[in-house]
């Protein structure tokens, strides 16, 4: 609610403070008094356009300061502090200041703001239907939400956003495990082809090095027969023979020894080189034996090495490292069945909820349509009470085909959060005249008219914040002006409602009645505001009704 509004050096405004109740408030005074000065002044705090023509000749900056109170219990808390991202006490203070250079500063409870946080949270605060206001009860997309609140479907609506909500995310989910599911494909045969090449390669730890010195050895082969070979010839096949005269020695020492056992030791020593020379001798002999020169062997050797060496290369590893990528290719070609799951899994359960949102869906829609003729019948009957008697009310519904969407009654249709059709309020205000969508009625005061009664017939059950009518009691009288008053009194009882008005009834019906005066001080005029009671009230009431008379 509206509580307190403070105006300093704007248009006309020196200072103004007003405090404002619930209920219905009216504002009155002579034309020209600066009522609409005041609801620039809120609309301005709100967001509203700034221009330093707006300060008050010869001072230096304009100031708007609107304060609101907010219920402890009001879902608007959640709102605003989502919106403003800070939390929301019980008074909520907007500020605004115009200086001559043409800046403005904005502020919330006393803290620098960006403006458009606050344009974002003032139609939650503050709905105008005025020429310096915005109208939100004229966009399209709140005419969903009164027929939803006037059908009693307005929570179902929300957990319909929800469904909504959740079978997109498991489309997407399942969009993402398909298009990954066709990348792993293509990279799985990749993967199988890179599993069966090391498979086929049968790498074994260390074969690289045996081959290395297998090849090294098989170079080497002539080089190696002709040292084995000079090395048996020198020890037991020469005339010379190593091994022939060091076993004549041996006998020698052996016979010396019989005689001095001082040379047992040396005669020993001799007799085991001898058998260690003719050992070695029977070990070349045998290594002479196996060496071959074989070059057919040297080049599949050669070729095995090549081999285990683009390997390496190709997968950026030593030779040990490939039995290692041999397994972690592997384990990824096994994950392809993780996908194959994960996709009937995700089909399963998108189909069941879709299956859910479209139930509901179809339910919501068949109470919307069950409910608009009750709407439009009710509507029609206030606009007649408020002088447009041949007004015509119609609620359009809208569809929009989609191939992709949710099949009903035999054709598919797009689904939204808040179920599967739109709707445009549509009005006709004069007989014969077409219908055409509300937001093109071009009357002030004519869709003032509309609005209040649209309000009050769905008064109570959507939450509306406070309302401030400017012209709508342009052009009637007499007993269309008693009417509008009882309206307007009608629809206070549940919301605060402020408004501009030259007609007495209207005023008569106020529970607060706010008189704006322009008077001069110091040669200069000034707009004042004050709330009449008494003996002040009647006269204003007298005034207001002589010049209705007028």
């Amino acid at each position: 609610m509206l509580k307190k509004l403070t105006i300093e050096n704007y248009a006309l405004v020196e200072k103004v403070e007003i405090d404002f109740g619930p209920g219905l408030t009216v504002l009155t005074g002579e034309t020209g008094a600066g009522k609409s000065v005041i609801i620039g002044g809120l609309a301005l705090t709100l967001g509203g356009r700034a221009d330093r023509d707006h300060i008050r000749h010869g001072t230096k900056k304009a100031s708007i300061k609107t304060e609101f109170s907010i219920s402890s219990t009001s879902p608007l808390k959640a709102k605003l502090k989502n919106i403003l991202e800070t939390p929301v006490a019980a008074q909520l203070c907007f500020e605004r200041e115009v200086t001559q250079s043409g800046a403005s500063k904005c502020l919330i409870d006393g803290s620098p703001a960006v403006l458009a946080k606050v344009r974002h949270a003032s139609p939650l605060l503050v709905d105008f239907h005025s020429q310096q206001g915005h109208r939100q009860l004229l966009e399209i997309d709140q005419h969903l939400r009164f027929l939803d609140s006037f059908a009693g479907v307005a929570k179902a609506v929300e957990k319909l956003a929800g469904l909504y909500q959740e079978y997109h995310t498991l489309q997407k989910q399942l969009d993402d495990a398909c298009n990954n599911a066709a990348a792993m494909k293509e990279k799985l045969e990749l993967i199988n082809f890179q599993i069966d090449e090391l498979t086929g390669a049968s790498i074994r730890a260390g074969e690289e090095q045996e081959l290395g010195e297998e090849s090294k050895r098989l170079q080497s082969v002539r080089t190696l027969m002709e040292a084995g070979q000079v090395a048996v010839a020198t020890l037991s096949e020469n005339d010379n023979a190593v091994n022939t005269i060091l076993s004549q020695l041996d006998k020698q020492l052996k016979q010396a020894a019989g005689l001095d056992k001082q040379l047992e030791p040396e005669a020993a020593l001799l007799s085991e080189s001898v058998i260690n020379l003719n050992e070695l001798t029977r070990n070349l002999e045998s290594y002479l034996s196996r060496l071959e020169d074989n070059p057919e062997r040297l080049e599949e050797i050669n070729g095995r090495l090549a081999e285990l060496y683009r390997l390496r290369k190709k997968y950026g590893t030593d030779e040990a490292g490939l039995p290692d990528k041999l397994d972690e290719l592997q384990k990824q070609s096994m994950g392809a069945d993780d996908f194959e799951t994960l996709i009937k899994n995700l089909s399963a359960k998108l189909a069941n909820a879709q299956k859910s949102y479209l139930d509901l869906a179809v339910e919501i829609s068949a109470k919307r349509r069950a409910k608009a003729p009750v709407l439009e019948k009710k509507v029609e009957k206030q606009l007649s009470d408020l002088a447009i008697s041949k007004a015509k009310f119609k609620i359009d519904f809208q569809t929009e085909h989609d191939a992709n969407g949710f099949e009903v009654d035999g054709e598919k249709v797009a689904a939204y959060p808040h179920g599967l059709e739109n709707i445009e309020f549509l009005i006709s205000t004069n007989p014969n005249e077409p219908i055409k969508p509300l937001v093109k009625i071009a009357s002030g005061g004519e869709v003032s008219r509309i609005m209040l009664a649209l309000l009050i017939v769905i008064a109570g059950k959507y939450h509306l914040p406070t309302i401030i009518f400017d012209e709508i009691d342009t052009g009637i009288g007499g007993t269309t002006a008693i009417r509008l008053g009882e309206k307007l009194k009608e629809l206070s009882k549940r919301h605060q409602v402020i408004t501009i008005s030259h007609l007495s009834p209207v005023a008569e019906q106020a529970d607060h009645h706010l008189a704006v005066s322009k008077s001069l001080n110091n040669g200069r005029n000034i707009i004042a505001v004050k709330e009449i009671k008494g003996r002040e009230l009647k006269q204003e009431l007298a005034r207001m009704a002589g010049q209705a008379e007028a």
